[in-house]
């Protein structure tokens, strides 16, 4: 078997902003998705939780991921609320994938 180098779902986060619609998001992970060698197709009859930040299902080679837009990635804020200018790290939306586990619990295991 050979090694991939391209990156895992997983790791594809696409910073969209705090103000970015779910299908905006969906489209941008989708984007960076393909950019990084994967072929993505999306699943339209899945069903979603708004509440979870569900953008949307999409299939990658083979292997389902959920796709949620919510705080995930760090940013520094400028604030001047007291009167004076003060940075603090803040946690600003982005569009990230998570694996869709069979409700048995059954991941496929290809070996190795």
């Amino acid at each position: 078997m050979t090694m991939d180098n391209r990156a895992d779902p997983v790791q594809i986060v696409a910073r969209v902003g705090n103000f970015a619609d779910r299908e905006r998001a969906l489209e941008v992970w989708t984007h960076l998705a393909t950019q990084a060698g994967w072929t993505v197709n999306a699943v339209p009859d899945a069903a979603l939780d708004a509440d979870a930040g569900d953008c949307g299902v999409v299939e990658v080679e083979g292997l389902r991921y959920r796709v949620r837009l919510t705080p995930r990635v760090r940013k520094t804020l400028v604030d001047d609320a007291g009167g004076r200018m003060a940075q603090r790290p803040v946690f600003a939306h982005a569009a990230w994938a998570e694996p869709v586990v069979e409700a048995d619990g059954f991941v496929p295991y290809l070996g190795g």
